[in-house]
């Protein structure tokens, strides 16, 4: 990542909210549910992706995340 890049996501986004994109990025629960697709696992993820704090953080200072 480029250090202007770094520099202008701490202005834009909070501590807390950085924290939650990195906690968020490196998690693999939900690539892991996007790899059994159909099952309940997976539909469970879907919905708690809906509400979860972590991927809505990782939405803003990463953008979506790849599943795959």
């Amino acid at each position: 990542m480029d250090t202007n890049d770094s520099t202008r996501s701490e202005q834009e986004h909070g501590a807390t909210t950085r924290a939650l994109a990195r906690f968020c990025h490196s998690c693999g629960i939900c690539p892991y549910a996007a790899k059994k697709p159909g099952s309940t696992f997976e539909q469970v993820m879907r919905w708690h992706r809906t509400w979860c704090p972590a991927w809505g953080a990782h939405t803003k200072v990463y953008g979506l995340k790849q599943l795959g």
